[in-house]
């Protein structure tokens, strides 16, 4: 047969990762590597093994590739039945638009022929029913582990199979030194927010990954870094197995490649470890890995002692380097997520972090809550950008702030001043956020342009920043102005709020017409740039 594999373009720039593989360091953390590039389809990567093993033909494309529809280039093949199988995985629901109009661009490729079309992933799992909707074509649900679901005869376990990276190039692809695997499934816990209970609904508590993992190297060579895509791994009563498994395949602490010359294996599981099963007898297990760098979910400031207890304990076994996750935009609030970096602000204070050689670094990195299903037909909901309700009546937005669109929007634009992460050197984490909750909120309000281009428009030059000149001021300036508006809470107050909060042009267009204040003027006009 010939098989086409497709991944939708999701990158709004398809360019943007050769680019950042072309850099050489882009951050003081971060050198030119895997961290850097796109993460693989690894579901597309397991098909081509197991077409591969049956002796059929396949090719990779991304997005809407007409290259697959050319007859000259597929001289044995009817032009009405270019391809035998499309199959197209499926990331987040908010990239609806782009996987749909994908689903529908490989029609012809089948010849029409749908049931030749087979779709799958985290979205296909999450919104089957609106998908066949749409396009005429039901996913396949869940994770791929038989040959039936796809309507093949075998008995092979497809999730287990090793993924074919010769179909991806490197230098978009976060493959030249990684490999993926799972040595859990699913996940003990039915969190609301979170998808995993519908994608992968069984917990499976132990996958032996040896031999995938052994004919990968025989393949491929010695990768130096192993990522663990478990959502649960700590829920598993069998991770002593694992933890031994996994040191008999080289990622325990100081085992190198058998590459020359050698290098450190690393062991990163990538989707975060629970904090509440964070104690001295599992991290007596996780210590004998080399975990860089652990990753811990904060998700709530109420859960505070539980995550500062989680991350004495990795400490005290040696653990170094931490990237911890925090949920945002939930059932929290700005203030909440404020006190959470906080709390990780003074942790790497202790730890020394900007005064010599620290014992350790925590990285937050505050991911955007966004609802998992539609709860309606609207484009919103589909594109999941969810924003809590307004209050009604008074209400005190200098004390108790609320999500807006506009908010979330500068977080990740705060992020993406280090590779998306909150820096661990204190100094410029508050110079990131805000050295007081106030100036927190009036960064939360800021136009992108100001806080995207910090080192043009701020005067005050931070401790440990690269060096440069003063900016502008317009940052100070700008802080100033909200935060007199903020103290007012007058008319004047919510019109600006609700005009910007939106994060559309079209509001500050509509807003602009009929302001008649020179000074909210002034700052419109970065708001449009």
């Amino acid at each position: 047969m010939r098989i086409l594999l497709v991944e939708p373009d999701y990158r709004k720039n398809s360019a943007s990762a050769k680019e950042v593989a072309e850099t050489t360091e882009t951050t003081p953390r971060k050198k030119r590597d895997d961290e850097l590039l796109w993460y693989p389809p690894l579901g597309l990567m397991k098909l081509a093994t197991f077409h591969k093993v049956r002796g059929d033909e396949v090719k990779f494309v991304s997005g809407c590739d007409k290259s697959v529809f050319k007859f000259k280039d597929l001289p044995l093949f009817s032009s009405i039945n270019l391809w035998d199988r499309v199959y197209i995985t499926t990331l987040f629901t908010y990239q609806w638009k782009k996987t749909i109009g994908t689903i529908n661009f490989y029609k012809d490729a089948v010849g029409g022929s749908l049931h030749k079309i087979f779709v799958g992933g985290i979205m296909a799992s999450l919104m089957p029913n609106e998908i066949y909707e749409e396009t005429n074509v039901f996913p396949v649900v869940g994770v791929l582990n038989s040959p039936k679901q796809i309507s093949l005869d075998g008995d092979e376990n497809i999730d287990l199979l090793p993924p074919d990276y010769d179909i991806l190039d490197n230098k978009l692809y976060a493959i030249a030194e990684t490999y993926y695997a799972y040595t859990t499934r699913g996940c003990i816990n039915k969190c609301e927010y979170c998808g995993v209970r519908d994608i992968e609904p069984a917990y499976i508590n132990y996958i032996d990954i040896k031999n995938a993992v052994r004919q990968l190297r025989e393949k491929y060579g010695d990768k130096a870094k192993l990522k663990l895509m478990d959502n649960n791994v700590l829920a598993s009563p069998q991770l002593f197995q694992i933890v031994e498994d996994l040191v008999e395949l080289g990622y325990g602490k100081n085992q190198f490649t058998e590459t020359r010359p050698r290098r450190l294996r690393t062991i990163d599981f990538n989707q975060g470890l629970d904090a509440s099963k964070i104690n001295e007898k599992t991290m007596s297990l996780l210590s004998k890995l080399n975990i860089r760098p652990m990753r811990i979910a904060f998700d709530n400031v109420k859960e505070k002692k539980i995550y500062e207890r989680a991350v004495d304990i990795a400490r005290s076994h040696g653990v170094t380097d931490f990237s911890n996750y925090m949920l945002y935009n939930w059932k929290d609030t700005p203030k909440d997520l404020y006190e959470r970096l906080k709390i990780n602000i003074k942790i790497n204070e202790k730890l020394g972090r900007g005064k010599g050689k620290a014992s350790a670094a925590i990285y937050s990195y505050p991911m955007r809550y966004a609802p998992i299903r539609s709860k309606d037909s609207s484009e919103s909901s589909i594109n999941r950008d969810y924003i809590a309700p307004a209050p009604k009546g008074k209400h005190n937005y200098l004390k108790y702030p609320l999500w807006t669109k506009r908010f979330t929007r500068n977080i990740e634009i705060m992020k993406g001043a280090a590779s998306g992460v909150i820096s661990p050197t204190p100094t410029l984490a508050r110079r990131t956020i805000g050295k007081s909750f106030t100036e927190f909120i009036a960064n939360l309000y800021m136009p992108g342009e100001l806080l995207r281009y910090r080192d043009k428009y701020e005067r005050r030059v931070y401790k440990h920043e690269p060096k440069r000149r003063p900016g502008t001021g317009d940052v100070e300036k700008f802080r100033k102005f909200i935060l007199v508006l903020l103290k007012g809470q007058n008319k004047t107050f919510l019109e600006f709020h609700n005009a910007v909060s939106s994060n559309t042009k079209a509001a500050i267009k509509e807003y602009r017409k009929k302001c008649m204040n020179r000074r909210i003027l002034k700052w419109l006009d970065f708001y449009l740039k």
